[in-house]
């Protein structure tokens, strides 16, 4: 890094399960409770704010740039310039990207960034030949077609995902007790109060505060999670239980200078020490976060047992098994606090969710280093490796 930059804060709203509290919330709003929930939580100038980027994945039916709805709905400036980009899932990490290269070459000073994604609310398409023959064309659902479908590869992702557990022989059993252990993790941190730092609360309908994730469950067991049906092959081992469910939610960073966080005197929670993006073979989407870690840590000159918490993207049981085993991270580093397949898995939010978890999990336990990583869609991954200074 040419010059120190700073997350500030980061903040997420609780993930939503598909058509349930978050339904009738749209991505706009979404980031704009994060927006103000950053602001008033950092007690910062909003002027200073030069520019805010939004990630998101499937983008049929968010409006006209919902970017520019989040600035409007949240009382910024209408002339802060706002835009939305798509990297699937490592949207929100790609909004990350293009802030830190702008204030390295010093163009800007402060950032809000991340990503949004709503499952509810993603329409039916309709291919048409021609405008008014519409009525003999079977609906898409976009969220499949946009979100989990490789064109490259004529495959979806749960079956990328299967030919990789079949090639590394992981098996049905191992996935589900990798899942059961994200879903008793994720409940022992809410119980604990771990996620209160870094949820901002959604007002939803009848001006309810929806404070909590609402996927994690306390009730399951291997026997529950042994009788789903698998989702995608047949004779697979991949199911609705080991796999991570498109969900509702944002995730937003507040990003800077040293210079600007010490001219403002604030308090921030984590130095960015680097990032890796890389892209690769389609039909091996969900092994290229081993690379794009390891990538990184050879820039940094940094081994894993450097970093002291590691947040995997779980799209799948099956791929953070595999990204832990060929990294060799011990389990007490790794999403300690559960991951995707609990949480749920905000498409164009993922990878940021997985930052903000880190950085207030490695200030919570009073920890220095920690790498996030997720794998995108189509092709590639990305990689971030923080410090706290907390």
């Amino acid at each position: 890094m040419s010059q120190s930059i700073y997350i500030i804060d980061g903040v997420r709203t609780p993930i939503g399960s598909p058509f349930r509290s978050l339904k009738s919330v749209t991505v706009g709003q979404l980031s704009a409770t994060l927006i103000e929930g950053l602001i008033q939580r950092n007690k910062i100038d909003p002027t200073h704010i030069e520019e805010v980027i939004l990630g998101n994945t499937v983008s049929a039916g968010t409006g006209q740039n919902f970017a520019r709805q989040a600035v409007y709905l949240s009382g910024l400036s209408i002339h802060v310039p706002a835009y939305v980009v798509s990297h699937v899932c490592g949207s929100g990490l790609q909004a990350l990207k293009i802030a830190i290269d702008t204030l390295q070459a010093g163009e800007h000073q402060l950032f809000m960034v991340g990503g949004a994604e709503s499952a509810s609310q993603t329409p039916l398409l309709v291919s048409k030949e021609k405008e008014e023959d519409l009525k003999d064309h079977s609906p898409i659902d976009s969220l499949i077609y946009d979100g989990l479908w490789c064109l490259m590869t004529g495959k979806s992702m749960g079956e990328l995902s299967e030919s990789l557990a079949a090639q590394q022989k992981i098996s049905r059993t191992e996935q589900d007790a990798y899942a059961l252990e994200s879903h008793r993790k994720a409940c022992q941190a809410r119980n604990a109060g771990k996620f209160i730092a870094e949820i901002v609360p959604v007002t939803v309908i009848n001006q309810r505060s929806f404070t909590n994730d609402e996927r994690p469950r306390k009730n399951i067991d291997l026997t529950s999670l042994a009788e789903l049906p698998t989702a995608f092959v047949d004779t697979g081992t991949i199911t609705a239980g080991n796999a991570a469910v498109p969900s509702d939610g944002a995730a937003l960073l507040l990003v800077g200078t040293e210079r600007f966080a010490q001219k403002q005197n604030l308090k921030c929670k984590a130095r960015i020490l680097g990032f890796e993006c890389l892209t690769g073979d389609p039909n091996l989407v969900f092994s290229s976060g081993v690379d794009a870690v390891r990538k990184l840590l050879g820039k940094l000159k940094l081994k894993v047992f450097d970093i002291d918490l590691f947040e995997i993207s779980e799209a799948f049981a099956a791929q953070a098994i595999f990204t832990q085993r060929q990294l060799a991270l011990p389990a007490e580093k790794m999403n300690v606090y559960g991951g995707d397949v609990a949480l749920g898995h905000p498409l164009g939010a993922a990878g940021t969710r997985s930052l903000v978890t880190l950085i207030h999990a490695l200030a919570q336990r009073k920890l220095k280093k920690g790498i996030a990583t997720v794998c995108l869609g189509g092709t590639g991954a990305m990689a971030i490796a923080v410090e706290n200074v907390t």
